[in-house]
């Protein structure tokens, strides 16, 4: 997903999905796909993707260092989201990872 990235600027094996299409799209994907779809490092798109109910699972990389600020992926909808921890691991650094399913309301 890019608002700013222009076809001819893709590298790898990739295809744009415009901003303003994303969710559509991301519907779509889920009802005709079996594969997973992953965002890394985008916090509008995941917040986007909450708020619309199309978060299956959330991978939360917490790091033992505070620094202040920076962006969230949680929407300010008020919205209750409902999540299950599944699996948590911590690295030799502190560093832990968790992984939450989405309970069924």
């Amino acid at each position: 997903m890019s608002e700013t990235l222009g076809d001819d600027e893709l590298t790898w094996n990739t295809t744009r999905i415009p901003g303003d299409a994303a969710v559509a799209r991301i519907r779509e994907l889920r009802d005709t796909g079996d594969g997973e779809l992953v965002v890394m490092g985008s916090p509008s798109l995941v917040r986007t993707l909450l708020h619309e109910g199309l978060v299956d699972e959330l991978r939360l990389i917490v790091m033992p260092v505070i620094l202040g600020g920076g962006k969230t992926i949680f929407p300010g909808d008020g919205l209750r989201h409902r999540l299950e921890l599944v699996s948590a691991t911590t690295g030799d650094t502190g560093v832990q990872v968790c992984t939450y399913r989405r309970v069924a309301e």
